[in-house]
């Protein structure tokens, strides 16, 4: 048995903020001054980096990820990543958006992706998903819960 379904990755982000374009002008344009100032040839580079990260529209393109859950594992995209290598998973929401967030085994950072209800239910999901895997309630890590908070 198989669940497929198509989604993408972000439907809203800050980057075509205002706000969010001064913010990071400011901390960036902190960091330029300091490195001129002390001669910091490697916070220089590492700020005219930081600008094109922050500011070239390349990176805050939505793209569609074709997710797949099988019995040995889930496919995003053409990535292959196995049952083995997590423990548990949440599904949790940002008010918008379910998201299937999986806690990895190793030290390593989990792995989260959106469940588009629209295509599959969550009580699907949570059946299939509850064979390989134990389900947790509220132990999503802070720092992935407000990453979803902006990027919905």
């Amino acid at each position: 048995m198989e669940i497929r379904w198509k989604t993408y990755n972000y439907i809203n982000h800050p980057f075509g903020d205002l706000v969010w374009h001064l913010f990071w002008g400011i901390i960036v344009g902190i960091f330029i001054v300091y490195s001129i100032v002390f001669h910091d040839f490697w916070g220089l580079v590492i700020s005219a980096i930081a600008l094109i990260f922050f500011f070239h529209p390349l990176f805050y393109e939505p793209r569609i990820l074709d997710i797949t859950l099988g019995e040995n594992g889930f496919y995003i995209n053409n990535n292959f990543y196995s049952w083995e290598k997590f423990y548990a998973f949440e599904i949790f929401t940002n008010s918008y958006r379910k998201y299937i967030f999986l806690f990895p085994k190793n030290f390593s950072f989990g792995l989260h992706f959106p469940l588009e209800e629209f295509f599959v239910s969550e009580q699907e999901i949570k059946e299939f998903v509850s064979r390989y895997l134990k389900e947790v309630q509220g132990e999503v890590p802070l720092s992935d819960r407000l990453y979803r908070f902006f990027y919905i």
